[in-house]
């Protein structure tokens, strides 16, 4: 057999397999909840190469005509399926195809309560750890297969590991997250209204009042905003790459170094065009009292930083100095006040 037979024979192969793995999950997720316990691997299936993508969106656009229970039933008709083949005047390819849908179907309706069964053990915990760093306090905690949390202060995050997925919820605060590679259970990270997943990287999240920050320093991380369905976008990030999600909206990739979101690690602060809101919130998670910012409607100021953790005090109290605020101290807090712009 020729080589360039042989290339094309493989190519066919593969080629079937991604055709058939993409009817699975379409039978599988098609009517699925938002937090089925199959979704995070459908997720990292479909992120992994732009074929697996087409190949699903082309099994939707097969299925169009039968997008209800009813007519998933009817395909268990002898006569119902040959009638639905014969009206299909698609490529031969997409031919085949469908002929695997159909059968593939029978086998759904057949097995439903097995399918069950097993999707009931799939969403049962095998691992669970939550932890809440105080104010100041930094945290580093290594899961079960290897995978490590660096915690900021004041930080909040749940894990749960399932047979299928590995979900953390962060909460309130900031974790930079270094992932050990699991095919089959993907790591998500679920921050509010932004969602990350990844098979195996380093990378960090920083949830803030208004905004998340992910910051990849290697690997490839899916970003896409939640919970609006509407209003979803997905971005992947690679290496040295930053994407911000505010809320209710679609996640940005943004020019500003991957490096500095890990420095927190090392006792040190980048700020790069904050405004105060994000420098108030920040700064609180490093001390007691908190940090609040009383903004203007509009024209408030924004600072670029690097500021170690032993001297934020000082530079706190500079910030007068810096740009348009003033400080006033309070039992309860230290009130960072916009002033107009000069």
């Amino acid at each position: 057999m020729s080589s360039t037979l042989f290339s094309s024979l493989k190519r066919s192969t593969t080629q079937q397999k991604i055709t058939e793995t993409a009817v699975k999950w379409f039978l599988r997720m098609r009517d699925a909840e938002p937090d089925h316990p199959e979704r995070g691997r459908f997720e990292a299936w479909l992120m992994a190469s732009r074929t697996h993508a087409d190949e699903y969106h082309a099994v939707a656009d097969v299925w169009q005509d039968f997008d209800s229970k009813e007519n998933l039933k009817s395909l268990a008709n002898a006569v119902t399926q040959k009638q639905y083949y014969e009206q299909v005047t698609r490529t031969k390819r997409t031919q085949k195809m469908v002929s695997n849908l159909l059968g593939i179907a029978l086998i759904a309706v057949t097995s439903l309560l097995g399918v069950a069964g097993y999707e009931r053990w799939q969403a049962t915990p095998t691992m669970q750890m939550a932890q809440v760093t105080k104010v100041g306090e930094q945290l580093s905690q290594t899961l079960e297969d290897g995978s490590s949390l660096f915690i900021n202060g004041n930080s909040d995050v749940s894990v749960t590991y399932y047979r299928n997925k590995r979900l953390v919820k962060l909460n309130r605060g900031e974790v930079i997250f270094e992932v050990t590679k699991d095919a089959d259970r993907p790591f998500i990270v679920d921050s509010g209204y932004a969602k990350v997943t990844v098979l195996g990287t380093r990378f960090a999240v920083n949830r803030l009042a208004q905004m998340v920050r992910v910051s990849v320093d290697h690997g490839r991380v899916r970003v896409e905003s939640l919970p609006d369905p509407e209003n979803h976008k997905v971005v992947v990030l690679h290496d040295g790459q930053v994407a911000e999600i505010k809320m209710r909206n679609n996640p940005v990739i943004v020019q500003r170094s991957a490096a500095e979101a890990f420095n927190f690690k090392q006792g040190a602060l980048n700020f790069e065009y904050a405004g105060l809101d994000e420098i108030a919130e920040v700064l609180s998670r490093y001390r007691k009292p908190a940090v609040e910012a009383t903004l203007m409607p509009s024209g408030n100021p924004h600072v670029t930083a690097v500021v170690k953790v032993k001297d934020i005090e000082k530079f706190l109290w500079s910030l007068p100095e810096i740009t348009s605020v003033t400080l006033q101290s309070t039992p309860e807090a230290t009130w960072l006040k916009a002033q107009p712009q000069k």
